[in-house]
């Protein structure tokens, strides 16, 4: 897993958390932000989870006014990319990239 944290061109604060893992069908990367949502075949699932992670990041993310996407390729892995507008990020505490 690697995660990135650095400031967008207007100020904002962009975070990416990507993985090599075996990525998210594409039907199924709206509906993995629904509580107790996950994706994927149980049986076949290595990592246990309640699928409570995405939904409560969504919405602590737009609580700020930000936005969340997924970008995922099956067997390639998935990369989580979260913005935090400039409005809600003391830019003097934060650096241009932080990796």
């Amino acid at each position: 897993m690697q995660v990135e944290a650095r400031r967008g061109g207007s100020g904002e604060l962009v975070i990416a958390v990507s993985d090599t893992g075996i990525g998210i069908p594409e039907d199924s990367l709206e509906r993995v932000f629904a509580p107790f949502e996950r994706a994927g075949d149980p049986a076949m699932r290595s990592v246990e989870g309640t699928g409570l992670g995405l939904s409560i990041t969504r919405g602590l993310v737009e609580l700020h006014g930000g936005a969340i996407s997924l970008a995922s390729k099956l067997g390639r892995g998935t990369i989580v990319t979260i913005v935090i507008p400039a409005t809600r990020v003391n830019a003097a505490n934060f650096p241009a990239r932080v990796a």
